[in-house]
């Protein structure tokens, strides 16, 4: 236990002075999620919860295949592994060390992310505690891993650099980490399903967004490829360590690399077999626009069988109206950053006819005009304000 005690201690120094760790651990991730909530435009409240979850499979690439492979690396070419071929310390120790101490860097990330998006964006907590840290400590492991067994089969940094990048840019953009996946082309969706990166994105999006729990169908599959990725990534990675950089192995050895991606291939190939992948995309995004509150103001509502309101207001939140009142509406600024005024135009009970052109006034004061049609937000048909 001393052993991987001490390597503990000593990975946690030196990964605290490694700038570009650093940086792709902690400093990228919030500069993403402030990116991703202004120009996507989520508000505050539930829509903020489909970001979190992107912006923590970001942070966790980072933390896989830069912390855990670039830098092992950059120890083998500036033989500070090779201090440790005199010691009783195996690969093994080596490795599970580095692994632990990427997970415990990487939780205040977590914490401080949740926090932020809490107090500051107004986002509810997350109802499935659990689920969300076993869903973070399988993502750190499992990429770690296949960082390490990427620094395994390469001989050179500029080799790692080249390997790192061809896997780490495509996770980026194709598997919705960055861009929602819906946006993309049906080609570029199904492409995507084949990435380490797309289970662990659809997974925190199911747990902080949609309220999911681990242990639900497509969450546990997920879990049992990021399971297996983790084992095959360190059993792998103990047999190939090399201590010194004279050291090369044999190009065939680059090969190994399709066992620990061997999971996300077969679950990529079950997704462009079925198309599950393009149903559970656009509902995912349908539910991020129907994200939120919004405070309609100054309209005339038609309830059905009730009376008439003539000067009334309608709160939707989430894509459902939650409020129908008359008289003075609620503080904007209390309830949502958002608000529309009417202008005194009438809410009908059929939607399906309304048209309407509307003023929206965001909290930072950007005005534009949208026509509205149908029922964008799938509203009940009674009691609709979506157009008037």
């Amino acid at each position: 236990m001393k052993p991987y005690l001490a390597l503990f201690r000593s990975n946690l120094q030196l990964t605290l002075r490694d700038r570009s760790v650093l940086f792709f651990n902690y400093l990228f991730p919030f500069l993403m999620f402030f990116a991703f909530t202004e120009l996507f435009s989520a508000g505050t409240g539930t829509a903020v919860a489909y970001f979190v979850g992107t912006v923590l499979t970001m942070g966790i690439l980072g933390n896989g295949l830069w912390g855990a492979g670039m830098r092992a690396v950059q120890e083998r070419e500036a033989n500070i592994l090779r201090r440790f071929k005199v010691t009783p310390a195996g690969p093994l120790p080596i490795l599970i060390a580095a692994m632990l101490a990427g997970w415990l860097l990487f939780l205040p990330v977590v914490v401080l992310l949740l926090a932020l998006a809490h107090f500051q964006y107004g986002m509810p907590l997350p109802r499935n505690w659990v689920s969300l840290l076993i869903m973070v400590t399988l993502g750190v492991f499992a990429f770690r891993g296949i960082g390490l067994i990427l620094a395994s089969v390469t001989n050179t940094m500029q080799e790692a650099m080249i390997f790192i990048q061809l896997l780490y840019l495509p996770m980026l953009f194709l598997s919705g980490a960055t861009v929602p996946a819906a946006m993309l082309p049906t080609w570029a969706q199904t492409l995507g399903e084949f990435l380490p990166a797309a289970p662990l994105v659809k997974g925190f999006q199911r747990i902080c967004f949609q309220n999911e729990s681990i242990w639900q169908s497509d969450n546990r599959s997920a879990a049992a490829a990021l399971i297996v990725a983790m084992v095959v990534g360190l059993f792998l990675s103990v047999k190939l360590f090399r201590w010194e950089k004279e050291e090369k192995l044999p190009r065939r050895n680059k090969l190994w690399v399709a066992a620990v991606l061997g999971p996300f291939l077969l679950m990529g190939i079950h997704s462009a077999y079925t198309k599950e992948h393009l149903a559970q995309n656009e509902a995912f995004f349908r539910d991020l626009e129907r994200a939120g509150t919004l405070l309609i103001r100054n309209v005339r509502i038609f309830t059905g069988e009730g009376p008439v309101i003539e000067n009334g207001f309608v709160v939707v939140k989430d894509g459902r109206i939650v409020r129908i009142g008359s008289g003075p509406a609620p503080d904007p600024k209390i309830c949502t950053p958002m608000w529309w005024r009417a202008r005194g135009r009438r809410c009908c009970q059929d939607s399906s006819m309304c048209t309407s052109t509307w003023e929206v006034r965001r909290a930072f004061r950007i005005r534009w005009t949208i026509t509205t049609r149908g029922n964008p937000w799938n509203m009940p048909r009674r009691r609709c304000c979506t157009a008037g």
